[in-house]
């Protein structure tokens, strides 16, 4: 019932969100519609369940109410009212962090985040979505720099999307049906990054919901056992 939930349940409730006591807001709904799918696929094969009771993916939005400023939006304002709801042991009831694409919207958000509240530390409470997803040891967020940028040497500056986790060879059969979805490809060291049109976008995401197996959303639920990891979460 809604007079059992506290002030962060009720104030995401309010905006529509479903949120556990850790939460990734993510740019849109496409993002969590494929970890969503991923996770799903995952626990159907008889593996742990990714998402399970303790872990939410959330789109900050649709269309113009999403994107990297939609995370940078809720995620302050999640922020700020979490800090109301603590456990008896006082540490926070609930934790936020913000994912985002590397690109030069992601790079901005992060940047303007620690402007907004400079509490708010990259790999720690915001991440960008990398090629290679290291899970190291050490959590420290300035460690956590450094193996990031050490893991990612061959593919520094270049732009990534969580489109970009898909199997290639499934990638290339949906370019196959649909070549004029993609206008532009960045290969590097084996990796490519694909520039979808607006159409050619939601025609790829029709696509993986109509024909993706496990093992073509594989790289998406790295990034999601990455996440997991992050957040300390088993």
């Amino acid at each position: 019932m809604v007079d059992d939930l506290d002030t962060v349940a009720r104030y995401a409730m309010a905006l529509g969100f479903s949120i556990r006591n850790r939460t990734v807001l993510v740019e849109g709904t496409t993002d969590a519609d494929l970890f969503h799918l991923a996770a799903r696929l995952e626990h159907e094969a008889g593996r742990p369940d990714l998402l399970g009771n303790d872990l939410a993916i959330v789109p900050a939005g649709e269309r113009d109410l999403g994107g990297a400023s939609g995370v940078i939006r809720e995620l302050v304002g999640l922020r700020c009212v979490a800090r109301t709801c603590l456990l008896p042991n006082g540490n926070p009831r609930y934790r936020f962090i913000g994912l985002f694409d590397n690109d030069k919207a992601g790079r901005q958000a992060v940047y303007t985040l620690r402007h907004i509240d400079t509490s708010i530390l990259e790999y720690k409470d915001v991440f960008r979505i990398w090629p290679v997803m290291p899970c190291p040891q050490n959590l420290d967020p300035t460690s956590m720099q450094k193996i990031f940028e050490s893991e990612n040497g061959l593919y520094k500056g270049m732009e990534w999307e969580l489109e970009d986790m898909l199997n290639p060879d499934f990638v290339r059969a949906f370019e196959a049906e649909y070549p004029d979805a993609v206008t532009r490809t960045f290969p590097v060291e084996g990796r490519v990054h694909r520039v979808f049109t607006w159409d050619g976008k939601a025609r790829l995401h029709r696509f993986v919901k109509q024909h993706a197996m496990r093992s073509d959303l594989a790289g998406v639920v790295e990034v999601l056992k990455a996440i997991r990891f992050y957040l300390r979460l088993k």
